[in-house]
């Protein structure tokens, strides 16, 4: 590999591509024949050869030096699903323009990602560039440098500048299907503030107050607006949804690979049953174990809810100390009055190994379902996952 190197802010670093090598060659063998030969006109097609390389790499640098890029990326994305990725490129300095542009991420892993391409970007103008990426992993993957490539003019040296432009996504889980209903369905919206206008459903009385132009006359309360100047309304409201607490058992028992993709299996289990909770109307609040603490996240809803706790999945780490008994032990009983708790584990035998953490909570608990190893098939449906990409 031949590398060349530009010192000072605007580096660019060249290497020979594949046909820039066979065109070497050919240039050492004419170099070879005309020193055995002495005849000038192979002489005049050496330096010619050597100049069209030496005119490759100025003129390739020449561009990239006038480029600027600029990453546009997600601030979130889903395992094994695609996500686009944007690049906007700037000429910055006057005459001429660049061609056969290549934008690429240096150094990712477990990451499919193609280059962006952009074929001519005039002298000061923008173009937009987009890909696809795919992330096979969970967690957070960080950008941290992108490079530009062009092979321009003849193909036969490719330069490179690169940039540092560190940010980062937060990859979530992939998402499977529940076989079964496991949570029932809560109130679709809450109505502690908040009177419902819409007749029928799962309402309840919320108060009385005077009659506005525009109300159904099927909710005027009759008796109450005997003997007063306007009638009155029964104004009705629907009540608060349900809480569902989920549990999830992070800790690995070794490192081996089936131990990580059934840890795995669970935590995106635990993202669906999230996901369709908050969907459904529920209240859902979430413990996991990380290897130096354990989060707990207190119950709500909408969209900044479901952030929150699938962030949190996304970022568990490769636990082995902190075990389902000290998640439990995380949950005050006034936390878990009236509401109903899942407990996620990948563990064969979860019930013999934090018995008396789950008794207590079927005691402080409305109602507790627990998961274990030997009910995660029947109950959950994985994501396809590409082979040999399980783990975190």
């Amino acid at each position: 590999m031949l590398w060349g190197r530009f010192r000072g802010r605007r580096r660019v670093r060249f290497r020979l591509t594949t046909a820039g090598w066979l065109f070497l060659g050919a240039s050492a063998l004419v170099a070879v024949t005309a020193l055995n030969s002495g005849l000038a006109l192979l002489f005049v097609m050496f330096g010619c050869m050597v100049g069209a390389l030496h005119i490759s790499a100025v003129l390739s640098r020449r561009m990239l030096v006038a480029v600027t890029v600029r990453r546009d990326a997600p601030p979130r994305c889903r395992q094994n699903q695609r996500v686009g990725l944007s690049y906007l490129l700037r000429t910055v300095r006057r005459g001429g323009s660049a061609l056969a542009l290549e934008v690429s991420e240096v150094g990712l892993k477990d990451v499919e990602l193609s280059p962006a391409y952009c074929g001519y970007l005039p002298a000061r103008q923008e173009h937009l560039s987009r890909t696809e990426m795919t992330a096979h992993r969970r967690g957070r993957i960080r950008l941290r440098r992108l490079q530009l490539a062009t092979t321009f003019p003849f193909g036969l040296v490719r330069a490179m500048r690169h940039y540092e432009q560190g940010t980062s996504l937060v990859v979530w889980p992939a998402r499977g299907r529940l076989k079964s209903d496991l949570i029932g369905r809560g109130a679709s919206e809450s109505a502690s503030a908040t009177p419902s206008i819409i007749a029928g459903g799962q309402e309840e009385f919320y108060g009385l107050r005077e009659y506005r132009l525009g109300d159904n006359a099927r909710w005027i309360h009759w008796r109450r607006s005997a003997g007063r100047a306007e009638p009155v309304i029964r104004e009705m409201a629907r009540p608060r949804p349900r809480t569902l607490w989920v549990v999830l058992d992070t800790r690995l028992a070794d490192g081996s690979r089936p131990v990580r993709a059934a840890r795995e299996r669970a935590i995106r289990l635990a993202g669906t049953l999230i996901e369709d909770a908050l969907a459904g109307g529920y209240r859902v609040g979430g413990a996991f174990a990380y290897r130096r603490d354990v989060v707990v996240i207190p119950p709500g809803e909408r969209h900044a809810q479901r952030h929150r706790l699938l962030d949190a999945l996304a970022g568990i780490d490769g636990n082995r100390a902190n075990a389902l008994d000290g998640t439990i032990a995380q949950l005050r009983p006034a936390w878990l009055h009236q509401a109903h708790t899942v407990v996620v584990s990948a563990s064969a035998d979860v019930e013999a190994e934090a018995g008396e953490s789950l008794m207590r909570l079927r005691r402080d608990c409305r109602e507790l379902t627990v998961l274990d190893g030997g009910r995660l098939t029947e109950v959950f449906q994985d994501a396809a996952a590409p082979a040999g990409k399980e783990g975190a």
